[in-house]
């Protein structure tokens, strides 16, 4: 399965590491285990993508999956035209659901 990327994503993942860079003072080691943590989210949602909670309203054929150590890691996704279309990776307290709207027309 094709994994296709919203093109903030890349964004998401630099924010998310910098943060942890930060509030571990420097430990740059956690926040690549973090990254890693995404990583084999992935690669769990490409084997299993029905797994994930399916969202409801404007985000409808949307799922949500949180993972990671803590389970701090939320990855939103869709399947469909065997391609997996993920649209935000959110780490903490983010409010998530307030980004993703902008990000749902893949």
């Amino acid at each position: 399965m094709r994994l296709i990327r919203h093109p903030l994503v890349a964004q998401d993942l630099r924010a998310m590491a910098e943060h942890i860079v930060t509030v571990t003072q420097g430990d740059i080691d956690a926040a690549l285990r973090h990254l890693d943590e995404v990583d084999a989210m992935l690669a769990d949602i490409r084997a299993n993508p029905g797994y994930g909670a399916p969202l409801g309203g404007p985000l409808e054929g949307w799922r949500a999956r949180h993972g990671g150590k803590g389970r701090m890691i939320t990855i939103v996704y869709r399947e469909g035209q065997g391609a997996l279309f993920v649209a935000l990776v959110a780490f903490g307290g983010q409010d998530w659901m307030a980004r993703v709207p902008g990000r749902s027309k893949l």
